[in-house]
Parts: structure tokens; sequence; C-alpha cells
């Protein structure tokens, strides 16, 4: 039980789905042998080993499912643990027995379907879609907004309760006084006032639309006019402009390749899907399927037992 509830229901009900239906044929019985083969890497009872293949294919499983390229010495540990476990528990004559449940049969049904059907696209969308180098540049050329780097600003700012305090403030700037220090002196806002008024950098499109035309408007080292906003009234300086730039097409070609080849990959498929459609000659009840919808919707059931008995 304490088993059970660390690694929790749902993930032991699905892990014992896909077991019934992958690992049962990797289990071999210990040969009499005086010594344990060199592939095996762990042992379990008198008839329960896992081989280097058996944690090989649990890897690659796992990186397909995390996107991972490398896995760390305690989830490689993990795995191997695991596969231990999930054969174990298939031992429990209570689990066995589980295979003639009508709801894991239909479970790990429908999980080989699946499997088939997404093993069999693979192979089709990816034998017959290429991308050519040609291809990858001229989508970089033609999409290079996409790869921008919008230009942005480091700024500060004073905040003052009043508009005569900021008239003030700003009056002092004119005559050439330290922003950072007055900033100390005068804002209200306290965390970065002490910081010399100091917000960061601001990209553009990431500050209200009034505002941000203001500061992108703004000369580094240049201030601006008071800004009225609803915690009081504000006085801008632009620190640092960083102007937009491009991210280089060494760095995203890889990316757009994958994109492009995803993208005629579905395209192949769907090519392929439609020929067998039409060959089949599939047709969709579409009446019968508004009144399915309709009886499936909240007290649809209720009105279509209704109108069956008028």
């Amino acid at each position: 039980m304490e088993f059970l509830q660390k690694f929790g229901k749902t993930v032991f009900l699905s892990t014992l789905a896909a077991s019934l239906l992958l690992c049962g044929a990797v289990w071999q019985p210990m040969a009499g042998a005086a010594s344990p083969r060199k592939d095996i890497l762990a042992v379990a009872g008198k008839n329960i080993v896992v081989t280097r293949q058996d944690l090989e294919s649990a890897i690659a499983r796992y990186k397909e499912q995390s996107g991972k390229e490398q896995l760390t010495k305690a989830e490689t540990a993990g795995l191997l643990e695991n596969l231990l476990r999930r054969r174990l528990l298939l031992q429990l004559p209570e689990v066995k027995a589980c295979k003639n449940d009508p709801s894991v049969i239909a479970a790990v049904k429908e999980f080989e379907d699946t499997r088939m059907v997404a093993r069999w696209a693979e192979k089709n969308m990816r034998a017959k879609a290429q991308v050519s180098d040609q291809e990858v540049r001229a989508y970089y050329d033609k999409h290079r907004q996409e790869f921008r780097t919008p230009p942005s600003v480091k700024a500060s700012y004073i905040l003052l309760r009043t508009k005569g305090e900021a008239e003030m403030v700003q009056q002092k700037l004119r005559a050439g006084e330290n922003f950072a220090q007055l900033a100390k002196e005068y804002s209200i806002d306290l965390p970065t006032g002490q910081h010399g008024g100091l917000i960061g950098s601001i990209s553009e499109g990431k500050t209200p639309t009034e505002l941000g035309k203001m500061l992108f408007l703004l000369a580094p080292g240049e201030t601006s006019d008071i800004v009225t906003t609803k915690a009081g009234y504000a006085i801008f300086r632009a620190d640092a402009v960083t102007p937009p730039a491009f991210k280089p097409y060494a760095d995203v070609k890889e990316g757009i390749r994958e994109a492009l080849l995803r993208k005629k990959a579905r395209d192949t498929l769907k090519q392929i899907v439609e020929g067998i459609e039409k060959k089949a000659g599939m047709k969709i009840y579409k009446a019968r399927l508004a009144e399915f919808e309709q009886a499936s919707a909240p007290g649809g059931i209720k009105t279509a037992q209704k109108t069956a008995q008028k």
C-alpha cells in the first residue's frame, strides 16, 4: 500500500496497462548458471530480471515523452527501480486477474491501436517529407520579422504625490542636479527610489501604449515631461537604449527546418489519409451526429426521451 500511495493511483494504473501490453514478452527466467549474464542489471525473486536492453528501451521512451536529451544518474536509477517494481506488481495474482477486466482490456486495446497508428504515421511522414537548405533560407529571408528582437529601454523614474512636487523636481533636473540623488530624496516609490529610481529594462510592447511610445522617443540620458499615472506624477529617464536586432540565421536555421518538416509531414499525412478515405467511401451521417450531440448535451437525454414518448 505504501508503494501505491507514493506513486499515485493514476500513475500505477497507466503503468500497469502499458506493462501488460509491452513488457510481458521481455521477462526472462534466470538461468541456472553459476554467474548472471553480463547484460542483466537487476533481479527480483526467482524469475524477474531487467537487462541492459530493457533499460535502454525505457530510457528511449522517457526521453521521447519528456523531451530530454540526457538523463541524470538519479533518473536512470529511478527508471531501473520502476521497471523492477512494475514487474513485481505484475506477479501478484490479484494484478494478473486484471488482465480479464473489460476496462483494462479496452484500455490496452486503445493504447495498442494508438501506438500502431502513430508509428505508421511517423514512418510515412518522415520518409516522404524532406526540407532543403534552400527552403530553410528562403523562409528566414521572407519571415525575418519572426526573428526580430524588439528594442528595449533601460529606464529610471521619480514618482511624486502632487504635480507641484513634480514641477519642483523637474526644475532641479533642468538645473543640472543628479537624477539618482533626487529619486532617493523625493520619490515616493521607495524600493526604486533607494536605487536611484532604476526600473530596469523595458522591451517594446511590454508597457501601456502611451507610456511605451514616450519611453522609446527619449534619447539615452534624456528625461521626460511630467507624466500623470494612477500612482502619482512621474518623471522618466532613458538610461540606455538597445536598438532592435535580428537573430542570426545560424542560430535559428535548425528550428526553422524542424518547423517546416513538421508542416510538410502533416500535409503529407493529410494527403495519404484523404486518399484512403476516398477509396473507402467514408461517409458521416450529419443528421444522426447532430441528434447524438443534442442528446449528449446537458439535459439533452431527458429532452430526447420526452420527444420519443410524444
